[in-house]
């Protein structure tokens, strides 16, 4: 009987250890308020974890402390003791130089042969001024029937 309750206390004691060891919770952008995916998370003493798609991260091991990192954000160190179940993190504020662009305007490289050829086309009239008044009023008549 006592051989029985010592093992009810052992395997008790032992899902309370692995339920101390396992850590779980979600990363939110300071900003916007919405999950952060492909987070890694850095476990000290060793091993990592990435969040999810909804930002949702569990830590299986035990760990002193831990590293959040993102390229676009701010990384953050938290002791095991400290860490919460919401991880906050701020945007990283990438600012750059100065960016002029120019462009050039395209270059028309026409010969005198291709002009003198295209203005051969377009002669004036030989003989002074010519205008004929029945262009104007092009009136087609109408047949009723």
């Amino acid at each position: 009987m006592v051989f029985i309750r010592f093992l009810c206390c052992l395997v008790l004691l032992s899902a309370y250890v692995y339920s101390k060891a396992q850590l779980a919770g979600v990363v939110l952008d300071m900003e916007t308020k919405r999950p952060i995916a492909g987070v890694k998370i850095y476990i000290n003493p060793k091993g990592s974890v990435d969040t999810d798609s909804k930002g949702h991260f569990v830590i299986n091991q035990l760990c002193n402390s831990v590293t959040f990192s993102h390229v676009s954000y701010e990384n953050r160190v938290f002791n095991k003791k400290e860490l919460p179940d919401t991880v906050w993190l701020l945007p990283r504020l990438n600012r750059l130089d100065e960016v002029v662009i120019t462009a050039m305007g395209p270059k028309i490289c026409v010969g005198k042969q291709e002009v003198s050829e295209y203005a051969s086309k377009f002669k004036a009239p030989k003989s002074g001024f010519s205008f004929d008044i029945a262009t104007l009023f092009n009136f087609k008549p109408q047949i009723r029937n």
